[in-house]
């Protein structure tokens, strides 16, 4: 929600996501809960949720780039991507750039994880506290495998909106 709040607040109301396709064996769920915070967001700020600008595939810069490039082709495209990881996110600016779209001129772009990269290209991102959150995963584990915990519970860490170069309002708004 926080990427999405960012990008409504700019002025965009043609947000599309790309993210990856569920993969039930192995439990990842985190994708489909940012999918999810879009999609409220959206209907919070009373903005349609349009199934064609939704893209979902394998976990890869590269399919986030066909992905990308698909949106960037429709009759009406987006102005703002909210990709649901930042390597994702590094296949979104790669296709705006191939495309001829500026960013954040004709295109902004919010990732999430804020991976060191993320700075390094001035990507707006959601930053989670990756490393605190391994150092509770292990700690919860070991508590587990003696027996120390009664039942697995989730555990939510703060979250932040890095906003950096990639994201600003949509020409339209700019240009008034």
């Amino acid at each position: 929600m926080l990427a999405t709040r960012h990008l409504i607040e700019l002025g965009h109301e043609r947000i599309a996501f790309v993210g990856d396709r569920t993969d039930h064996g192995l439990g990842l769920v985190s994708s489909d809960r940012r999918r999810d915070g879009y999609r409220h967001a959206l209907k919070e700020a009373g903005i349609p949720v349009r199934p064609e600008l939704q893209r979902e595939g394998p976990h890869d810069r590269l399919v986030a780039h066909r992905l990308t490039r698909e949106l960037l082709s429709l009759p009406e495209p987006p102005t703002a991507i909210f990709a649901a990881s930042d390597t994702q996110a590094l296949g979104v600016l790669e296709a705006a750039g191939f495309e001829g779209f500026t960013v954040p001129g004709d295109l902004s772009v919010v990732g999430f994880d804020d991976l060191e990269i993320a700075a390094y290209v001035g990507l707006t991102t959601v930053r989670q506290p990756l490393e605190d959150s391994g150092r509770r995963a292990v700690l919860r584990l070991l508590a587990a495998l003696h027996d120390e915990e009664e039942h697995p519970h989730e555990e939510r860490l703060e979250l932040d909106l890095k906003v950096r170069r990639t994201s600003g309002p949509p020409a339209q708004s700019r240009a008034m």
